[in-house]
């Protein structure tokens, strides 16, 4: 399942065009440093931020970024047409799948509550985090698996290309292409459909904001705010085998979620 939600009105566009600014920006002034390797997912420059768990992490907590990048980053969502696009976002996903919105909400809500040091990314969006994928951002064939596996995540597209030439989104599990025009957001569940976008002309700019929600903080809370090697290793026989019968039936839970009515 891939979703494009398009702007309409004069306003929007106008907002898209501070948010190209704002992007291509924080691509001139942030210092990458020479050992920085391409990621997987492709070779373009992507800045974290908003909080996740898991990657060797003992606890939830916010995504790193250098002494001289971390302000930078912060300036770009502080930014007005940053933050409208994080509502805009928002609103897409309670409008098509509200049971989803409302418990990446609730998750978000519950995260935050039990982890006052962590600051919320955006008021008024239920992602927990974003990657700022700067100037080039044409990816690789890959899944996102540390996200959510039912999840969808919101990708919006930035920047000056023909999006009839170039920058198309590929969903190959599902044999699916789409253009993929500047201003507009994407929905896709990332961590179970391989997906990429094809590369932009060498002359032309093409940036995106990518909003996801880290799986493990879903474990984390479901665990009573615990990882699972932490609950697994208090938890009685009893309670090991009725955690592993909830994970088998992830899928169910997950089909019910995107349900819109």
């Amino acid at each position: 399942m891939v979703l494009l939600a398009r702007p309409c009105g004069a306003d929007l566009l106008r907002n898209a065009a501070k948010v190209d600014a704002t992007l291509e920006a924080l691509c001139h002034h942030a210092r990458i440093p020479p050992s920085h390797k391409p990621n997987r997912r492709g070779g373009y420059v992507t800045l974290p931020a908003g909080c996740g768990f898991g990657g060797g992490r003992t606890c939830p907590g916010s995504y790193a970024n250098t002494a001289h990048n971390a302000p930078l980053v912060q300036a770009v969502l502080d930014n007005p047409a940053i933050q409208r696009v994080a509502r805009y976002v928002n609103a897409g996903l309670q409008a098509y799948f509200p049971k989803l919105h409302l418990f990446y909400c609730n998750l978000l809500a519950c995260i935050l509550g039990d982890n006052p040091e962590i600051a919320q990314m955006f008021e008024g969006c239920c992602y927990s985090a974003c990657h700022l994928n700067l100037h080039n951002a044409s990816t690789v064939d890959h899944e996102d698996w540390y996200n959510i596996l039912f999840g969808m995540c919101a990708v919006y597209s930035s920047g000056h290309f023909d999006h009839t030439r170039s920058g198309h989104f590929i969903a190959w599990s599902l044999g699916v292409v789409t253009q993929f025009p500047p201003a507009c957001a994407l929905y896709v569940p990332s961590a179970c459909i391989t997906h990429a976008n094809t590369p932009i002309a060498g002359h032309e700019m093409c940036s995106s904001i990518a909003f996801f929600m880290s799986a493990g903080l879903a474990r984390w809370y479901q665990n009573g705010y615990m990882s699972d090697k932490e609950y697994k290793e208090r938890a009685s026989v009893e309670q090991v085998q009725a955690w592993n019968a909830s994970r088998a039936k992830l899928w169910e839970v997950g089909l019910e979620l995107l349900q819109c009515d």
